[in-house]
Parts: structure tokens; sequence; C-alpha cells
């Protein structure tokens, strides 16, 4: 009965090894995917602000100097609404 004992803690111990094994590498794929997802926020997040950058220059250049000239501003529409209508009468 000594050698039944004896298989059943190493199968035990072994058991307890691949189990340690496995977590470890579980550890580590979570880390990996945890710095990954990290430098993708980082990058979004730079993103936007670039984007908002872009969205106050434009505002700056091209919205308040319209807004403060109305006939410019209404120039501008006329304009643009006889472009989408060129457009759209030339694609029927």
């Amino acid at each position: 009965m000594d050698i039944i004992n004896d298989i059943a803690t190493i199968v035990g111990l072994a058991r307890d090894v691949i189990l340690l094994l496995l977590l470890t590498a579980a550890l580590i794929a979570v880390l990996v995917i945890a710095k990954k997802v990290t430098d993708l926020l980082r990058t979004v997040k730079q993103t936007a602000e670039k984007a908002q950058d872009v969205l106050d220059t434009v505002s700056e250049k091209v919205v308040t100097p319209a807004a403060s000239n109305p006939g410019a501003l209404r120039a501008l529409v006329s304009l643009l609404g006889f472009l989408f209508g060129r457009f759209r009468r030339s694609k029927d």
C-alpha cells in the first residue's frame, strides 16, 4: 500500500506543478494584454486630442470669421447649395 500512496503523492505534486505553470502563463498573458490595451488607449487619447486641436483650429480660422460676416456666410452657403445641387443632378 505504500507504493499506492507514493504514486498518489507524485501525481498530486505533478498536478500542482502543472497548475502553477499554467497560472504563471495566464498571469503573463494577462499582463501582456493589459499593456497592449493601455498602449491602445493612450493612442486613442492622443488621436482624440489631435482631432480636438484640428476642430479648434477650424473653428477659429473658418467658423468664427464666417459667423462675424453674415454676407460671406450667406455666399458660402449659396455656393455649397449650388455645388451639392449640381452633384445631385449629375448622379440622377
